[in-house]
C-alpha cells in the first residue's frame, strides 16, 4: 500500500487482465485489503502477457501482472467446484466491495449475479466491468480492448502516420482498459461513500464501450453539435497542433491562441514565410497545413528535442517533448517527486514500478508490496482466517478446488 487511507475496508478481486485488476490495485493502493481470486492451474491471464523480465515467458515474470496486483494478497479458488462455490460465498460475505469483470452469462452460471450477492451479504458493494454492461442487446456479447476500441468508436479516428488509406489500429498497450479500470475505482469509491451514509449496498454495473466514448471520443461529440465526422487524416481544424519530427526525436505542439503561434515564431528567428497570408492565423494554417508543414519541418529538423522543448517552455509555449520509456523513466520531474519507486519480488527480484500520481499533505507513504505469487496466500487466508488445517489444503488441491 501507499497510503492508509481505506485501512480495514475488505476487497474480493474475481478479476482477469486490465480493467478489474487496475480498479482494485487503485483501492489497494489507498490502503483496502484486497484478496485476489485466481484459477488454481494458471492464474490471472495477465502472468501471460508481454513484457517477461528478461524476455523469459513465466507466470512471476509478467511486467503487466507485477504492476496490476501489487498490494494484494493473492489466493487460488476454482468456483466451479461445490467446495469452492462455498468458499466464494464466505469470503463474499465478509467483503465489504466485491470487483469483478466476467461475462455476465459466466456470472449468472455460477450464481454470482448481484440479486444473488445481496442475499449473502446486503452491505456488499458489487462493481461489474463488461465489454458493454449488464443489459442491451450487446449485454453477453464477448469483447475484447481491440474490440472495444471500435465499437467505441476510437479506432476510427486512429491511424499510422495520418494516413487515412491505411486500416483503423487500437490504441497503443491497454490504455482503454486502464481508463475502465480507473471509472469503476472512481464509482466504487462513491458507492462506498454513499453506503457509509445509508447502510445499502450497491451493484455498479460499468460498461468499457461507454468508458471510452465518455473518456477519449471526442469525435461523438462533434457529430453531435455540427454532423461532421472527425477526420483521419492528418488535417486539423487548427494548426499547429501536431507531433513533429525534429533532430534526434519528436515534438508535440499545440497552439490554441494566437499568442502562441507569434512567441513560437520567435523561437524560430521569425523566418519570412511566417508573415505570408496564407498563415495568418490558426484556421488558414489548418488550411493550408500541406503548405505549412515542411516549412516548420525545415526548421525543427536543424533542431535537437531539448533545444525545441526548452526554448519554447521558457516563453510560455505549450510546446512538449515526445519521451520514450527510457527517457520517462530517467525523467528529471519524476525523479524530484520519487514517482517510480523499487519493489523486489521473491521470484522477479528488484524491479522498479510506476507508483501512484498524488501525494497526501499530512499521511505518510507507506512501501508498497509485491504482486503475489500464484496462490501465494492461500494459507493465511483458509488456514489461519477460514479454520481450514493444512491437510485440508491438500486436499482441496487434490480435488482441485484451489
Amino acid at each position: 500500500m501507499f497510503y492508509k487511507i481505506l485501512k480495514g475496508i475488505k476487497v474480493l478481486e474475481f478479476g482477469n487482465l486490465v480493467s478489474a485488476p487496475f480498479c482494485s490495485k487503485i483501492l489497494a493502493d489507498l490502503g483496502a485489503e484486497v484478496i485476489k481470486i485466481e484459477k488454481p492451474c494458471c492464474g490471472d491471464d495477465a502472468r501471460r502477457q508481454a513484457p517477461f523480465l528478461e524476455d523469459v515467458p513465466s507466470t512471476e515474470h509478467s511486467g503487466l501482472f507485477l504492476y496490476l496486483n501489487m498490494n494484494k494478497l493473492g489466493i487460488t479458488l476454482n468456483p466451479e467446484t461445490t467446495t469452492g462455490k462455498k468458499i466464494f460465498r464466505n469470503l463474499l460475505n465478509e467483503a465489504d466491495i466485491f470487483v469483478e469483470n466476467n461475462f455476465p452469462k459466466r456470472m449468472k452460471q455460477l450464481e454470482f449475479t448481484y440479486k444473488y450477492i445481496r442475499q449473502i451479504n446486503p452491505r456488499i458493494i458489487m462493481t461489474s466491468i463488461t465489454p458493454f454492461g449488464q443489459t442491451g442487446p450487446y449485454k453477453n456479447y464477448k469483447g475484447c480492448e481491440l474490440v472495444n476500441t471500435h465499437m467505441g468508436g476510437v479506432g476510427y479516428i486512429s491511424t499510422r502516420d495520418g494516413d487515412a488509406s491505411i486500416e483503423p489500429i487500437k490504441y497503443p498497450a491497454h490504455i482503454l482498459s486502464f481508463q475502465a479500470g480507473l471509472s469503476a475505482a472512481a464509482v466504487t469509491l462513491g458507492a462506498f461513500y454513499h453506503r457509509k451514509l445509508s447502510g445499502s449496498g450497491a451493484n455498479l454495473d460499468l460498461s468499457e464501450q461507454e468508458s471510452i466514448i465518455q473518456n477519449l471520443n471526442s469525435a461523438t461529440a462533434i457529430w453531435s453539435y455540427v454532423n461532421q465526422i472527425v477526420s483521419r487524416e492528418d488535417v486539423m481544424e487548427l494548426a499547429p497542433a501536431h507531433i513533429l519530427p525534429c533532430k534526434d526525436g519528436y515534438i508535440c505542439l499545440t497552439f490554441r491562441e494566437e499568442h502562441q503561434w507569434q512567441r513560437f515564431i520567435e523561437v524560430m528567428g521569425h523566418p519570412d514565410w511566417t508573415d505570408n497570408e496564407l498563415f495568418k492565423d490558426m484556421w488558414t494554417r489548418a488550411q493550408y497545413w500541406d503548405a505549412l508543414k515542411p516549412l516548420i519541418l525545415q526548421w525543427t529538423m536543424e533542431h535537437t528535442v531539448e533545444e525545441i522543448y526548452r526554448s519554447s517552455q521558457e516563453r510560455g509555449i505549450p510546446v512538449g517533448a515526445v519521451r520514450n520509456a527510457e527517457q520517462v523513466l530517467n525523467d528529471k520531474q519524476l525523479e524530484s517527486k520519487e514517482f517510480f519507486i523499487e519493489i523486489e519480488h521473491q521470484v522477479a527480484g528488484k524491479l522498479q514500478y510506476p507508483g501512484v500520481p498524488y501525494t497526501f499533505s499530512e499521511i505518510q507513504r507507506v512501501n508498497p508490496l509485491p504482486a503475489p505469487l500464484l496462490g501465494q496466500h492461500n494459507e493465511e487466508i483458509y488456514c489461519k482466517r477460514m479454520g481450514y488445517t493444512k491437510r485440508d489444503l491438500t486436499k482441496l488441491k487434490e480435488a482441485g478446488v484451489i
